[in-house]
């Protein structure tokens, strides 16, 4: 939403805003790594069938993951708006940036901690005990995006662990036992409440 906010109304900026927007949207609802849709291109997102493919990243991976609904309605939007802006220009990627060129890292980046600044979530580095505390990353949106999956598997009263292999494969996870450092967080009170708790039990941690 704050990311939304800062959209520019001008048409020179609106559309590179909006592109940075469904970006930050991928790396939050479908768990992307940050350089994952700035290499998009047009062809690897499948409307039909609400799936995005994702071709050779880290670890020489490719994967197609489906895209929840509401996503594929923001993205088919997106579409839309991007084909009334640029009509024939043969811009290739998904996410269009400058001069027939895609999104940059450094830019992407730049609007997500804009936007935790915008929110109050931004915060200096703090050591308490063995915890580190600090400003969240776009990464910590893949971070939350498998967290918040695996509660879900939770609360429908089924077992996380048996959704490893699955969530995994959709992350491109090379084996899924690096996924399941995030069963200990399914059970964790918001960043927030750990840390002010942290702070409140310094002496005890």
């Amino acid at each position: 939403e704050a990311v939304c906010k800062r959209i520019r109304k001008e048409p020179k900026q609106y559309l590179k805003d909006f592109s940075e927007y469904m970006a930050i949207v991928l790396l939050a609802r479908c768990g992307l790594r940050i350089k994952e849709p700035l290499r998009l291109q047009l062809y690897h997102y499948r409307c039909r069938e609400r799936t995005i493919y994702i071709e050779k990243t880290k670890f020489n991976k490719d994967r197609l993951i489906p895209v929840p609904r509401s996503v594929a309605a923001e993205l088919d939007n997106y579409l839309a708006v991007r084909d009334a802006f640029m009509g024939e220009d043969k811009n290739p990627y998904l996410f269009v940036g400058n001069r027939q060129k895609g999104l940059n890292d450094p830019r992407l980046r730049f609007v997500f901690h804009r936007a935790a600044h915008d929110i109050g979530i931004d915060r200096p580095r703090q050591v308490i005990g063995h915890m580190i505390f600090a400003s969240p990353t776009p990464h910590s949106l893949r971070h939350s995006f498998a967290v918040n999956t695996l509660k879900r598997i939770k609360e429908r009263g089924d077992c996380p662990q048996h959704g490893l292999p699955v969530l995994a494969a959709y992350m491109g996870h090379q084996i899924y036992q690096y996924t399941a450092k995030y069963l200990k967080f399914i059970d964790a009170e918001q960043r927030q409440g750990l840390l002010d708790f942290a702070i409140s039990h310094k002496e005890d941690i």
